[in-house]
């Protein structure tokens, strides 16, 4: 009597099937990173663009502070609407006043242009980015010079000096709403601009 040939348990089959369709998952799943890596990188792309790039980095190296920071100001300031205008009167990429610039160039040593200057990309990022970096020279920190940036040098060194306010020569409790919420904001635009584009960064 001929014995029948038993087949695998169906447990093989499974397994053999699986087996073939991994390459076909893996593959998958890749083009699915792919394609989720291009979405990020396009709605990064979108919101927070290197536009006025090039006068950035001039700006950057001229008074040696990183360009992520110039970018996160004008991102949180402007939008980077250089037709921007405050109710303050604030104008451009990084929303420069008459006294503002006055100060700037007061600083700097050097005569102020007129003031239909401030609007110009060219003069107005220049002259934000030198008031970030004297800013910075003075504090150290990039969370204090934002909300220097915002509220104004003098009211920020009476800041530093409650300790209610300042705990440890940090800005622990802002007392003006706008200016917390402005520093978070530059935090994190900054912090975005110099992560996201680090490969960016990294060629030039």
């Amino acid at each position: 009597m001929t014995r029948r040939k038993r087949g695998l348990p169906a447990r093989f089959h499974v397994a053999a099937v699986i087996l073939l369709l991994i390459p076909v998952l893996l593959a998958a799943a890749l083009c699915i990173g792919v394609a989720m890596d291009e979405t990020t990188e396009r709605v990064y792309n979108r919101f927070y663009p290197l536009k006025y790039i090039a006068l950035v980095e001039l700006a950057a190296e001229r008074w040696d502070i990183p360009s992520s920071v110039i970018l996160g100001v004008i991102h949180t300031e402007s939008g980077f609407d250089e037709n921007a205008l405050s109710h303050a009167g604030a104008v451009g990429l990084m929303q420069m006043t008459d006294d503002t610039y006055d100060w700037i160039y007061f600083l700097r040593r050097e005569e102020c242009p007129p003031h239909d200057t401030m609007g110009i990309p060219a003069y107005n990022i220049d002259a934000g980015a030198f008031l970030l970096s004297w800013l910075y020279r003075q504090y150290g920190r990039w969370d204090t010079v934002f909300a220097a940036y915002n509220a104004g040098y003098a009211r920020v060194n009476k800041w530093l000096e409650d300790p209610e306010i300042t705990k440890d020569g940090v800005l622990v409790n802002i007392p003006i709403n706008e200016t917390k919420q402005y520093v978070a904001r530059c935090t994190e635009a900054e912090e975005i601009y110099r992560t996201v584009y680090a490969e960016y960064w990294e060629s030039e």
